[in-house]
């Protein structure tokens, strides 16, 4: 499997000529080489980070998957669980207190359902989303 990388620092980057306000210009890949920290999680383990750190995964050249639980923070501003489809188990939200429940944007279901992926990167930058 591969390492995750990310580039410590570069979430109080500017986006400017950010492709999309997301993709920064190639000419900033020095930079990023310079600062990639290569991260090998383990089962269990936690990274804490902003999403607006330049970070990327690498190539996973093995047959184990790499799966992640990638948990979001937004302000109640920012309506990105529009984007998002959280599901929540109806006997697990039962055991939520109700300070936590008035936090969460979910749907409250039966059975997990499998979500698929609503985009890809080049679909984000090809305006395909």
């Amino acid at each position: 499997m591969g390492p995750f990388e990310v580039a410590p620092g570069t979430q109080w980057d500017l986006p400017i000529d950010f492709e999309h306000g997301m993709f920064p210009p190639k000419s900033n890949s020095p930079r990023y080489q310079q600062r990639a920290q290569r991260k090998m999680p383990q089962m269990g383990d936690i990274s804490a980070r902003s999403a607006l750190t330049i970070h990327r995964g690498t190539a996973n050249h093995s047959d184990k998957s790499r799966p992640a639980l990638v948990l979001g923070v937004d302000a109640p501003t920012a309506n990105n669980a529009e984007r998002h489809d959280l599901q929540i188990t109806r006997t697990f939200y039962e055991t939520l207190p109700e300070s936590l429940k008035q936090h969460l944007t979910c749907r409250i279901v039966d059975e997990l359902e499998i979500i698929e992926q609503g985009h890809t990167i080049e679909g984000l930058m090809m305006g395909e989303a």
